[in-house]
């Protein structure tokens, strides 16, 4: 399963952590994880390179995506959250291989 870990300082997204494997289907035609690769490395991308607003960036074996942020603005905010809606569509759907959590 893929957890999706989002963290807030009172209403702002300050990061999220995206760790693990569907196991919906077979490595390289899993659609649950692709789906959520693609959505998660877009959003660290436009945090890093176009906002400039990545503290820490870290990524690893398992599906693991970890990003931290210096600081926040509107962008950052509506950015993450756009990321979190998408990823509890995606879990409406396929709600056996994806975990979406928000820690305040």
């Amino acid at each position: 399963m893929i957890h999706a870990v989002f963290y807030k300082n009172r209403s702002d997204y300050i990061g999220f952590t995206i760790s693990g494997h569907s196991g919906y289907s077979e490595s390289g035609s899993d659609i649950v994880c692709a789906a959520v690769s693609a959505v998660a490395l877009h959003t660290s991308e436009m945090l890093l390179s176009d906002l400039k607003l990545v503290k820490e960036i870290e990524q690893g074996v398992g599906g693991y995506l970890r990003v931290e942020l210096k600081r926040t603005d509107e962008q950052s905010n509506m950015l993450i959250m756009a990321l979190e809606r998408t990823l509890s569509e995606i879990r409406k759907e396929y709600s056996g291989y994806l975990s979406v959590e928000v820690n305040k």
